[in-house]
């Protein structure tokens, strides 16, 4: 779901319909490309994900967080490690 957001918000997109619009070109994917993707490491694959998740990170906006409020900062801080280094569960039960 993250780096759908991510892919979402470079893209330009600001409706609900760009969802609908990338589920089918997901699905088309899946269906018909899957057997090209199938030798591509994993290392390329995520490095695909960080550079879309790259746009969503606004580091002046943490940076004011963390002049305004140091323990909502600490809250931010966690919930960002913990979706970057596990899973978007683990993030979300951190902060």
């Amino acid at each position: 779901p993250f780096s759908k957001s991510a892919v979402n918000y470079n893209a330009g997109c600001r409706t609900a319909a760009s969802n609908v619009v990338m589920a089918i070109g997901m699905m088309l994917t899946l269906l018909f490309l899957t057997p090209l993707f199938y030798y591509t490491p994993l290392v390329v694959l995520s490095a695909i994900i960080i550079s879309a998740m790259l746009g969503l990170i606004k580091i002046k906006e943490a940076y004011h967080l963390f002049r305004v409020d140091k323990f909502d900062f600490c809250i931010c801080m966690s919930a960002f490690f913990g979706v970057v280094f596990a899973s978007m569960d683990v993030g979300l039960m951190l902060s």
